[in-house]
Order: structure tokens, then C-alpha cells, then sequence
């Protein structure tokens, strides 16, 4: 047991009575010498939320007994705000019992009030962790003062800065939170200009800034890219597998250049061989090194509409781990041996080298099986293997069906931008048999070494989602039903029953949101959606930190490496965290950056018509779904025709009068009003009705609220900001 364990059983135990410090320390036997770790370790409990140290006393005590919690704050832009929670509800928390905490802080609260309604309104007590100290956001500069209105509008409306440093007024810039005051303003200092907003790629960098990703790498990580070799010397091929005879190839995207999988085939006489290839990226990237580090704090490569920021320097991710094409290369294979309907028999695990025969696309591989001569007759040595692939994968396809596998029906679009990097188009991503068959292969593989992993009870980080909401699951079953889906039908019934219907994308969506969110963990939990009792991720060593971390255990495993083993069982916990948050950021920041292009892209169509399902409908209005994935909001004070009534639980909006409904999946004709690229909002009238004109934050000396008449005001303000900037502290 570690120290931190035991002093967490120490003070959770029934007999303990809370005491400071120092008394805990003398309780538990801590000599003076330990001291300086004893309070390590119980600093750690406290910012972690495990432990509570009382303001007021300095005494110790669980979170549990002292009627706290624990959670995100998730601020609405109204002013108002939740506390995230991993169990039970979310609490709610008004905009004046915030104290310090802004979006995104991780906060320990407790009750304050309860409200007319009912609920228990909750205040922060305190701020364990800081979800944001970098902010983006476009300057504006007045006498002796700098107020920078930050980009994302659930975060306070100004930031105040004395030095703007090199950046000009008008520009976006990136700024370091230096003091969070109780009134809610913020200061801060400005330690990047990003450019104005109009200049080329100023839009997405501002958003990868926002979520603290790093378009470039520091030079002691370049350094050490630079030293690995391009080529893989005769040495490092001793105790590996020769495959490079095999027919293996590649299949990515057209643009794709960090080709980490490589597959194969072969029939045998009981059904076939399945070889999954794996660059070796653990070969090149070894743990507390300068490259481990950084992908470690990146956690995911981020893959953007103009750009990718990459886990991995490009030497590595598109060079020496890269499966390119007739090159010889690294790498970790999985073999399964699996009878006639793809049931796995045997697996083996081998530290191998392989050469990629082709370099293969989805489109390619979709054409050659409906029957493109010219592509058959280039790929012809592999032709018939690619066809046994398809055979394969439909039978995997049948066994995950019957395994429980939850398949939605979520399109993802793709910005089409020009050269000045805005957007011109949106287009869905292609789902076919060729992506298919990627998909269940790379499964298999995953499922089969997360497996392995836990038979030999090997530390390594595992891919786990938990089942869902029971009362979530209702809701789903009881809006399914106002769409004329039988409720009583398991989660995947309803998916099929859904399939072909405009609300198709909508039911799909419903029952994502009813599911818990997958994580990384140091425990196999099984893996709900995929229907899964072993997961883990590994077919990605590339662009996810996780499947190296597997990489490393498997490794450590087949030589009997020990030490590696030891290591991966002290750091695991951390990198599962860790690599949990930055790709919950990256999904974030993807989808920020789509939505922003997607609002671009509709600038040129306000006034137009569209078709569209209603996706989500709200107190405050509903929102409307396009074919393409563009998504707006048809507000609810542009509904003139009636005095609307917002049902909650069927998920509708009634007229009093004329009983009209917009209910969730309903198909509506509406008209464009309103698309604005800087706050990623896009506004939608019911075709016919009147418009309603969306409103646009701007920025301002008093943060965004109606100017003053006074035209000695907007100094006084200046004054006040120094005067706090002053005394802070002293309240």
C-alpha cells in the first residue's frame, strides 16, 4: 500500500475524528525526515478532491463526510451553471456563487439554498484545479488598459491586461490568467498575438490555442526526432518476425500520411488468417524521454480542417512509423486464427518487421469490390486477398451484432475550404465496406490484445465504457415512441427500425447521449458499445498516447521485461487521466473548428430555404438538422404564429392555440437568417414566419453590457480596474 493510500484509509476510517496537519502527521508515526513527502502526498489527496482541508479549522476530513462535492463547472452563457458530476445528477450553481471558478475548473461544492422550484442550489466552496489558465480571446485597447473579450462565451466577459505587449489593437491574442477576483473579472497577461481575425488561419489556430494544443514542438523534442533514424538497421531486426514476403498493405484515407496499420490474409484450411501490423512506435519513443514527454502531454494527434496537429513530430509520424508504401518498417503484429464465420481460435503476438505492398485508399478499395476493372488489374496480386477480406469482415460484422455492438448512425462532415482557407462546401465522410473493414479488423486486434493483457495481468491502459443510464435509457424509449418506434425494443432494434427515416441521425444521437462517455482506465471494465468484455486501444501508437502505453506492456510481456512492467504499473493511473482529458479537448476543439467553418459556410445562403429534422428542442427554442450535419436554432421567439409551450418530457414545442407541435425528429421546412463564423451560431426561422435577428457578443471597455452615456465613465472604469489590481489580495 503507498503512503497516499494509507493516509486515504487513515482518515476515511469510522474511529477518526479530523484533526490539522501536523496532528494527522503525528497520529500516523511520521517521522521528521518523511515529513516533506508525508505533505506531498496529502497535498495531493487535497487537490484531487479526495481529502478536504476546512478553511476555517485546517482540519483533515474525507470528501464524504463532509457533505461536499465534486465536480466541472459548466457555465451557460446566461450567467448561470452546472457541476458536472461522474455520478449522480449535475448540481446547479447561480452566477453569484461562483467565487472564483470560471468553465471548465474542477470545484468542490456545497449546498446553499433551495430554490422555489425545489432543486438545491449549490455554491463553490473550492477550486481544485484550473480548467483553463490560458484563454483566447481579441483585444481591444484603451488609455492605459487593455480588455480582452474572450472567444468562448461561457467564460467571463472580460479580461484585463496593462501590457499588450507587441499585439495591436483589434488582434486576437492568447493570455495568461494571472489572478481570478471574487467580483468575476479576470487579469491576465498576453504572452502570444495570434494575428486578426480576418488573416489567414487566424480562426482554427485561435481555437487550437484555446484548447492548449501546440501547433509546433519545443526544440528539445525536434532534437530528439532528428536523432532516429530513417532507416531501420540490421540490428534491430534480431528477435523480430520476418514478414516483409507477406502480402501486406495499407488502407487509409487519400490524404492520410501517418499510416500506423498494415493488414493481411490468408486461408487456411479451418477459415483464415487475420495478420493486423502495428508500427512499432514504442521502438523509437521510450518512456521519460523528450518525445514520451511531449506525447504524453499532447495525449492525441488533433486533426483539423486545414491542418493536423500531430501527437508525434512528422520525422516520426509520417517517416521511420509510418508504414509507407515498399518501405521496411517496425512493427507489432497481431495473428488470429479464426474459423469460417470469424470466431478467433488461436492468437499469437510477435515483435516483427514488415514492407508494405500497397499503399491503399478507401475509395480504391470500395471501387476494386464493385468491380472497377482498371483498379483490379493494378492491384492484381492482391485483388483476390481484398476480396476475401470483405468476406471476412461481413462475418465479423454478423459477430458483433450478435455480441451486442451498438452501431450508430452519426455522418461526419468535412470542411471544404479554398485557398484562402475558408470554407466553399461541406461533405459527409464516406461510410462504406472498405471503412468497415478497417473498422472490425482493428477491433479484433484491439479486443485481442487487451485480452492477452489481462490473462497475464499485465499493467496496461484499457478502453472501457460502462453501461448506460437506466433514466436516460427511459427518456430514449419514451421519445422513440412519439416517433413511432416501438419502445419496447432493445437499443440496436431501435437503430434498425430507425434506418432509412430522416430521424435516423436523431435516434442515433438520443441513444449517444444516453451512454456513458468511454474513458481510459487502468481496470478492464469491458466495453459496452462495442459489446466488448476485453478492449483496450492499440491499433494507433501514432496519434494516441494509450495504444503506446499498450504497446510497451505487450512488448514487456512477450521478452519477460520486468522493469518495463514495474514502470507501466506506477504510471499508468496518470496517463490514463491525462489521455481521458486531452482527447475529450481534441474531440472538442475538432468540433469547434467545424462548427465555425460550417457557420462560414452558410453566410452565403442567409435568406435560403432548407429541409431539415428537428435534433433537440429546449425551453428556449429548437434545433434544426440539414442533410449536410449543419445544425441551427430556430429560436423560440421567432415562432409568432402562436404562444408556444415547452414540454420537457415528450420533447416538444405546443402552440395554446392552434396546438401546432415541433417535435423531436419532426421533419421542417425553415429559412436562414443568421450565421455568424465568430460565435458558431447559425439561426433558422420556420419557413413563412418572421426573422429574428441573432444577436453577436461584441467587445467592450465595460465588458459587454449597454455603454454608458457618461462619456467619463469608461475611465472611472480604467481606475477601478487599477485599483483592484492594487489592494488585490487584501479581501
Amino acid at each position: 500500500m503507498t503512503r497516499r493510500e494509507k493516509i486515504r484509509q487513515f482518515v476515511g476510517a469510522s474511529d477518526y475524528r479530523p484533526v490539522s496537519r501536523s496532528a494527522l502527521a503525528a497520529a500516523m508515526g511520521i517521522e521528521d525526515k518523511s515529513l516533506p513527502h508525508f505533505n506531498r502526498e496529502l497535498d495531493c489527496l487535497l487537490s484531487e478532491g479526495e481529502l478536504v482541508e476546512s478553511r476555517k479549522t485546517g482540519r483533515i476530513q474525507t470528501l464524504e463526510a463532509t457533505g461536499l462535492k465534486k465536480g466541472i463547472l459548466r457555465v451557460n452563457p446566461k450567467g448561470f451553471g452546472f457541476v458536472a458530476r461522474d455520478e449522480g445528477e449535475d448540481l446547479y450553481v447561480r452566477g453569484e456563487d461562483f467565487r472564483t471558478a470560471i468553465n471548465g475548473d474542477l470545484v468542490l461544492v456545497h449546498p446553499a439554498a433551495r430554490e422555489k422550484d425545489g432543486r438545491t442550489r449549490w455554491a463553490v466552496y473550492r477550486v481544485l484545479r484550473r480548467g483553463a489558465e490560458k484563454i483566447v480571446g481579441k483585444l481591444r485597447l484603451y488609455p492605459g488598459l487593455g480588455i480582452v473579450t474572450p472567444d468562448n462565451d461561457r467564460l467571463p466577459r472580460e479580461i484585463f491586461v496593462t501590457d499588450n505587449g507587441k499585439a495591436l489593437d483589434g488582434q486576437k491574442v492568447l493570455v495568461k490568467i494571472t489572478d481570478y477576483t471574487l467580483d468575476g473579472s479576470l487579469h491576465g497577461e498576453i504572452i502570444e498575438a495570434l494575428g486578426f481575425p480576418d488573416d489567414f488561419g487566424v480562426d482554427v489556430l485561435s481555437i487550437i490555442r484555446d484548447y492548449d494544443f501546440e501547433t509546433e514542438f519545443p526544440k528539445a523534442v525536434l532534437s530528439a526526432a532528428a536523432s532516429v533514424p530513417t532507416e531501420i538497421s540490421p540490428e534491430e531486426l534480431d528477435g523480430r518476425l520476418d514478414l516483409r514476403e507477406k502480402k501486406i498493405i495499407t488502407i487509409d484515407g487519400d490524404d492520410s500520411k501517418d499510416l500506423d496499420d498494415g493488414v493481411s490474409l490468408e486461408k487456411t484450411d479451418k477459415g483464415w488468417r487475420l495478420g493486423v501490423h502495428i508500427a512499432d512506435v514504442s521502438a523509437y519513443v521510450r518512456p521519460g524521454s523528450a518525445l514520451d514527454r511531449e506525447a504524453l502531454k499532447r495525449g492525441t494527434s488533433v486533426y483539423l480542417v486545414d491542418r493536423v496537429v500531430p501527437m508525434l513530430p512528422p520525422r516520426l509520424s509520417n517517416g521511420i512509423c509510418s508504414l509507407n508504401e515498399g518501405a521496411d518498417r517496425l512493427t507489432l503484429s497481431v495473428l488470429l486464427d479464426m474459423d469460417g464465420n470469424g470466431v478467433v481460435q488461436r492468437s499469437e503476438f510477435h515483435k516483427s518487421v514488415i514492407r508494405s505492398a500497397h499503399r491503399m485508399t478507401y475509395n480504391n478499395v470500395e471501387k476494386i469490390f464493385k468491380g472497377d476493372k482498371e483498379l483490379e488489374e493494378r492491384y492484381s496480386d492482391v485483388a483476390p486477398m481484398l476480396r476475401d477480406m470483405r468476406a471476412l469482415s461481413l462475418k465479423l460484422k454478423t459477430l458483433a451484432v450478435q455480441r451486442g455492438y451498438i452501431e450508430l448512425a452519426l455522418p461526419e462532415a468535412k470542411a471544404i475550404l479554398d485557398s484562402n482557407g475558408r470554407a466553399v462546401g461541406i461533405e459527409l465522410r464516406p461510410v462504406n465496406e472498405a471503412t468497415e473493414l478497417i473498422e472490425y479488423f482493428m477491433v479484433a486486434a484491439n479486443m485481442a490484445v487487451a485480452k492477452f493483457l489481462c490473462e497475464r495481468k499485465a499493467p496496461a491502459v484499457f478502453r472501457v465504457h460502462g453501461l448506460p443510464d437506466e433514466g436516460k435509457l427511459r427518456t430514449v424509449r419514451q421519445l422513440v415512441s412519439g416517433m413511432g418506434i416501438d419502445p419496447n425494443l432493445s437499443m440496436a432494434e431501435i437503430l434498425k427500425a430507425a434506418q432509412g427515416a430522416e430521424s435516423e441521425t436523431i435516434v442515433s444521437a438520443l441513444i449517444l447521449r444516453s451512454m456513458a462517455k468511454a474513458v481510459y482506465s487502468t481496470e478492464n471494465q469491458g466495453h459496452y458499445g462495442l459489446g466488448a468484455d476485453y478492449y483496450c486501444h492499440f491499433t494507433s501508437p501514432i496519434r494516441r498516447y494509450p495504444d503506446l502505453i499498450c504497446h510497451r506492456a505487450l512488448k514487456a510481456v512477450l521478452d519477460g521485461d520486468k522493469g518495463t512492467l514495474r514502470l507501466l504499473g506506477r504510471t499508468n493511473a496518470e496517463a490514463a487521466e491525462k489521455s481521458s482529458e486531452r482527447e475529450a479537448a481534441a474531440e472538442r476543439c475538432e468540433r469547434d473548428v467545424l462548427d465555425m467553418k460550417k457557420a462560414e459556410y452558410m453566410e452565403q445562403f442567409v435568406g435560403q430555404d432548407f429541409h431539415g429534422v428537428i435534433s433537440s428542442v429546449t425551453s428556449f427554442g429548437f434545433f434544426v438538422a440539414l442533410p449536410d450535419t449543419v445544425e441551427g436554432l430556430v429560436n423560440l421567439t421567432s415562432l409568432s404564429d402562436d404562444y408556444y409551450v415547452y414540454d420537457e418530457k415528450a420533447m416538444l414545442l405546443r402552440g395554446e392555440r392552434t396546438h401546432r407541435e415541433f417535435r423531436l425528429g419532426d421533419a421542417v421546412d425553415v429559412t436562414l437568417v443568421a450565421a455568424d463564423k465568430e460565435n458558431r451560431k447559425i439561426e433558422f426561422i420556420v419557413k413563412g414566419l418572421k426573422a429574428h435577428k441573432l444577436e453577436k457578443k461584441e467587445a467592450s471597455p465595460n465588458g459587454g453590457k449597454q455603454k454608458r452615456k457618461n462619456p467619463g465613465a469608461k475611465q472611472k472604469r480604467v481606475s477601478r480596474v487599477f485599483h483592484r489590481r492594487k489592494n488585490r489580495g487584501r479581501h
